[in-house]
């Protein structure tokens, strides 16, 4: 048959594989000898981090609410290019593109209303998340509640509510016998992302859709009065007040939504028109609206049908229902201005320039781009990057050192509407990443002041470890702890998920052959995001003035939830710039084991390892519930393509090519699961 010569020649593969690894392993897998005058260098500048440069630049990035594509935006690259100029980092330049994106009516808000069965409204949104400190939210577009791509209209009918909006939940709400066709739906954000909600919304005829925050995740503290601010929200904690909303894209894809694949240079490559979009269910066909959960409790408080089952209740002071409708023949209506747009965007690259492998480069990046202010995400990442290269240029000017391999630094735009800038420029140059970049260093946000998130291919998972290990947590209650590195406390918060590793759990990114370092800190009372993520808060008052004149600082231990507090002066100074500082420390620390090392760090005994214990039983469960469900044929020709784009090569190493080993072992293990089902 067919397949018994593919799964010959897989195990074939696999024995020289093997032959050849067992050769090479010594040399390749070890961990290769730095000098003590490498361990200097990086001292030395993770030293000359100033945290005093930082909060100059985080106020200076977030003056204006800068989305994608407006001057606001505009303003702060020519900012961040400014100051890579002045550091002295070489080819800084604009990187631009002309892309689709979306915006609302700046001057005329979205919003929903409660008619009366005559049509008379008794109950109107304002659209608007109230300014709280003036003198920095001071940019009255910030304050429109919008979503990225939704479609522009005005609906009116019935409200169901659908928790999460995932399968299941929808599967639920079905088998009460409600019937979603020209309603209106009403979610709640969790980890199941708003374009999927939005598409959901769709394939089950719905004509609108409110996603909203539920307090469960983002005013655990409590929320007080309806309509009103608490002493437990924003203003006094850094939990969501009742008038905040996520703001967000609801496209699902990277890049350019009309381009895939090819990058939007002049008018090249416009190959898809907001129809084929539409068809292909890659931009929202109907209104998409975020509102307040105050808004929502409205709702809920006028909402006909039974209670809702624990699973789908919240922490609103009010009883939970599905609908459909609402009392007394009451209808929703639902008004979005919106429009897409091309807009133009630019990336802002510089580098510093390898002297032994110049050709060489580690790419480190963070995206500028912000739905409001972006005090959190992402210009505290932003800001961090900035001093980070400030610190090497200034040691470089003062020593004269130079990194072995060169560093790029890319400041990325439009990341906010779905990773536009970097995949515009990944798909422009594609062909240098693959043949030129050893790593990919990212920084989103400091989120929190806790522990780390790590989010890193196997190959290179040894390397954020080795950083955080070498870096002071400045956290006082974690020292208090006996936690004195980020490397201790994020294996304390996120112990490994498996039995044969006693290092902290990693995520692991999507595809691509360049390996990839990600990493966030974050606070363990905010799943899964912070509670003011994409608000109109998120401002330097949030990271500096909070709770003044004491910074309370909150985190779990093994039975319970507990509160401390430090002196604000303590922790301006002392805490929560010097995490900012902490993860500059480890952005060095990173940058210098793929600049310095002789031999790339890349540790592909621990991808085998993840691959044959935790990605393989996974791929077999998939392939018995595909088998199960009557779809086995889709998914083993979906996975066969899969397998067969595993790349072969990768430049950047030097032979012998040990990835090209190791993706020939792993494509003969996939193709020997798939031969389970075939026969």
């Amino acid at each position: 048959m067919k397949t018994t010569g593919v799964v010959l020649t897989a195990v074939a593969a696999i024995v020289i594989t093997i032959a050849i690894s067992a050769s090479v392993h010594r040399s390749f897998f070890s961990s290769p000898a730095r000098s003590p005058v490498k361990l200097s260098v990086a001292t030395s500048v993770r030293e000359l981090i100033n945290v005093d440069n930082i909060r100059t630049n985080l106020h200076a990035l977030t003056k204006k609410a800068h989305v994608a594509g407006t001057e606001n935006n505009l303003r702060v690259a020519e900012m961040i290019r400014e100051q890579m100029v002045k550091q002295g980092l070489e080819g800084v330049h604009f990187n631009e593109y002309n892309v689709l994106l979306s915006y609302p009516n700046w001057t005329t808000p979205n919003y929903i209303e409660i008619l009366t069965e005559d049509q008379k409204v008794i109950h109107k949104s304002t659209g608007r998340s109230q300014s709280i400190i003036k003198e920095e939210q001071n940019d009255p577009f910030s304050e429109i509640q919008w979503l990225a791509y939704s479609a522009a209209g005005t609906v009116e009918g019935d409200v169901v509510y659908v928790n999460r909006a995932t399968s299941k939940d929808i599967a639920h709400v079905e088998s009460l016998g409600i019937d979603l066709k020209d309603k209106i739906l009403l979610a709640r954000y969790s980890t199941n992302f708003r374009g999927n909600i939005a598409q959901t919304a769709i394939k089950k005829g719905a004509k609108g859709c409110l996603i909203y925050s539920d307090p469960m995740q983002v005013a655990i503290l409590g929320t007080g009065p309806k309509h009103h601010f608490s002493d437990e929200t924003y203003g006094r904690t850094d939990k969501m007040p009742p008038h905040a909303v996520q703001r967000g894209t609801t496209f699902i894809g990277f890049g350019d939504p009309r381009t895939p694949a090819f990058p939007s240079i002049g008018e090249l490559y416009k190959e898809k028109t907001e129809q084929e979009l539409f068809n292909e269910k890659k931009i929202p066909t109907i209104p998409m609206l975020p509102i307040p959960y105050s808004e929502a409790q409205t709702l809920f408080e006028n909402m006909k049908g039974d209670a809702v089952i624990a699973d789908f209740q919240g922490k609103l002071n009010v009883t939970y229902r599905y609908g459909p409708g609402l009392i007394k023949n009451q209808k929703l209506r639902m008004t979005v201005h919106a429009k897409n747009e091309e807009r133009k965007i630019q990336n802002v690259l510089g580098y510093i320039k390898g002297s032994q492998e110049p050709e060489k480069f580690v790419l480190v990046s963070n995206h500028y781009d912000a739905w409001t202010y972006g005090a959190v995400d992402p210009n505290s990442g932003t800001t961090t990057l900035l001093e980070v290269s400030r610190a090497l240029k200034a040691y470089q000017n003062s020593t004269g050192w130079k990194p072995a391999r060169s560093i790029l630094f890319a400041h990325w735009d439009a990341e906010e509407y779905g990773l536009i800038g970097s995949t515009e420029f990944a798909e422009e140059y594609r062909t240098q990443l693959m043949r030129r970049a050893v790593a990919v260093i990212n920084m989103d946000l400091i989120g929190g002041n806790q522990t780390l998130i790590g989010i890193t291919n196997p190959t290179v998972a040894n390397v954020l470890r080795d950083a955080a290990l070498k870096v002071e947590h400045p956290n006082p209650v974690e020292l208090d702890k006996g936690r004195t590195t980020l490397y201790e406390s994020w294996k304390h918060y996120s112990p490994s998920k498996n039995n044969r590793s006693s290092h902290p759990y990693q995520y692991i990114p999507a595809g691509g052959r360049i390996p990839i370092v990600f990493f966030i800190t974050s606070s363990l009372d905010a799943p899964p995001t912070y509670p003011l993520y994409h608000t109109i808060y998120e401002t330097p008052f949030l990271i500096e003035k909070i709770l003044d004149p004491q910074f309370k600082v909150y985190y779990w231990n093994s039975s319970r939830f507990e509160i401390r507090t430090v002196n604000l002066h303590y922790f301006l100074y002392f805490f929560l710039l010097q995490m900012h500082k902490a993860v500059a420390g480890m952005f060095v620390e990173i940058i210098f084991k793929f600049t310095e090392s002789k031999i790339l760090p890349y540790d592909l005994k621990e991808l085998l390892d993840d691959t044959i214990y935790d990605y393989l039983p996974k791929v077999d469960s998939h392939l018995k519930r595909a088998q199960e469900a009557g779809n086995l044929t889709d998914y083993l020709q979906l996975g066969s393509r899969n397998v067969l784009s595993i790349p072969m090569e990768h430049p950047a190493i030097h032979k012998p090519d040990i990835f090209f080993f190791t993706r020939v072992l792993i494509t003969g293990m996939m193709v020997m699961q798939f031969h389970k089902y075939m026969t």
